[in-house]
């Protein structure tokens, strides 16, 4: 994988991805990226300014008045807690135009990777949301919510490197405390892994949209290849970076520790098409989130499912207007390049 490019009638853009000649040239943690599917970028925030984010995230925990108090652990249960995803997933009540979300997606430390990845800087980002894992002591380590669900954030279909992903990390995160697995080298055995096991297509074929899951006997042949599972670790304020082509999942905290992170994730505006782009527009007036991927977004609603607690408050909640830089509105499609 030292040498790569991106197929322009794929698209879109006429663009060199991790070229050998560049090597020599490239940080440290250009190289990793090309060569196992994902790395660090060692303090692309601050310290301070990740623990001050972090600060932000309790205080949206906080201000849905269900109980959660951050210096009381008694209080760090389901109930007392906005409706999630998985172990801590927050991507309803219009959470990725928290003003907080929009100052980390602003972060000139964030962009500037992805505009050395892309060679541009006219990108457009998701409007994806974050993960404020609270580890809950009732729940056991037996428990559905700690098992590996392994997956790529690109369809089977794209058979290129089409997209990368981000975490901005804003907790020391060690080896217990939850966050990304990433299945070290499974980039670069993306196309060989489909056609392997094309038995397991579905009888409609494989689908557009950008996620697929990745069974056991998947993973275990990768590990055949070579291929190793990672637990990336961090420190705040590290930007974590990874193929979408690679297989990965993220990891419920089995510590006490609790973990926050921002999920950010920038294409090329002319990657983007035009009604993906009106659509985009639309959301961000009506303040809602999609996944990761801007140029392929699937839409994440406002609302929590209408049996949870804080139904009733995520309705009556005001939709956030964050007030954005210049070079957020770009990001966010609103003034044109």
């Amino acid at each position: 994988m030292a040498t790569q490019t991106i197929a322009p009638e794929a698209v879109g853009v006429n663009l060199k991805v991790g070229h050998a000649a560049d090597a020599a040239e490239n940080p440290e943690w250009l190289n990793q990226f090309y060569a196992k599917g994902w790395t660090v970028v060692p303090e692309a925030v601050s310290r301070e300014k990740a623990l001050a984010y972090a600060d932000r995230g309790y205080d949206w925990l906080e201000s849905w008045n269900l109980g959660f108090d951050r210096n009381d652990r008694a209080t760090y249960k389901t109930e007392k807690l906005p409706w999630y995803a998985r172990s801590g997933l927050y991507a309803r009540y219009g959470v990725g135009h928290e003003q907080f979300v929009w100052d980390i997606r602003s972060e000139p430390g964030v962009i500037g990777p992805f505009e050395k990845i892309w060679g541009t800087n006219k990108l457009l980002v998701s409007f994806d949301g974050v993960n404020l894992s609270i580890p809950e002591k009732e729940r056991p380590k037996t428990h559905p919510m700690f098992a590996p669900w392994s997956h790529v954030d690109q369809s089977p279909l794209r058979r290129y490197f089409d997209c990368v992903q981000g975490i901005v990390n804003l907790l020391p995160n060690g080896p217990q405390d939850g966050g990304l697995m990433v299945l070290e080298g499974s980039s670069q055995y993306y196309n060989e892994l489909w056609d392997k096991f094309e038995h397991k297509k579905p009888a409609e074929g494989w689908h557009e949209w950008a996620q697929q899951n990745v069974d056991e006997e998947m993973c275990q042949w990768l590990e055949t290849k070579g291929c190793k599972w990672v637990k990336v670790c961090a420190q705040p304020g590290d930007l974590l970076l990874w193929d979408s082509r690679c297989i990965h999942y993220g990891a419920a905290p089995s510590s006490t520790n609790n973990r926050f992170a921002a999920y950010v994730c920038y294409k090329p505006a002319d990657m983007v098409p035009d009604d993906i782009k009106k659509w985009r527009s639309e959301l961000w007036a009506k303040k809602e989130g999609t996944t990761h991927d801007p140029a392929a977004p699937r839409h994440k609603p406002r609302l929590p499912p209408d049996d949870h607690a804080s139904y009733a408050e995520a309705v009556r909640r005001p939709l956030q207007d964050p007030v954005l830089t210049d070079r957020a509105k770009q990001l966010a499609g609103l003034v044109a390049y």
